[in-house]
């Protein structure tokens, strides 16, 4: 396997080790998922770990690689929602503070 799959992922080399060797997949999915995992932020990698191990719990609990995919596609949205949620309380608080900003500068003149 390469040393920077992410810029050379052959889907075809992978699913065809899947088939024919599971053990030898598997074994270097998680290499190159913890390679991966190693080049983000030392404070990030922690997160990447405990997500990936949601992640294979999650497939292994699914029973069949169409339920996986829904799995995931809901943990995705769940995370997005989250996010997105964040995103509009930061907005309301970058308004508030703006909003007091301008009154503290009116009534300081």
């Amino acid at each position: 396997m390469s040393k920077n799959p992410e810029q050379d992922f052959d889907f075809d080399v992978w699913k065809e080790l899947a088939h024919s060797d599971p053990q030898t997949y598997f074994a270097e999915r998680r290499r190159v998922i913890e390679q991966f995992i190693n080049t983000c932020p030392p404070d990030k990698q922690a997160v990447l770990r405990d997500l990936q191990v949601r992640i294979d719990a999650s497939r292994a609990m699914a029973g069949s690689p169409n339920q996986s995919v829904r799995e995931l596609s809901r943990m995705m949205e769940d995370y997005l929602l989250a996010l997105s949620e964040r995103l509009m309380a930061l907005h309301r608080e970058t308004s508030a503070l703006q909003t007091s900003l301008r009154q503290g500068l009116r009534g300081s003149t």
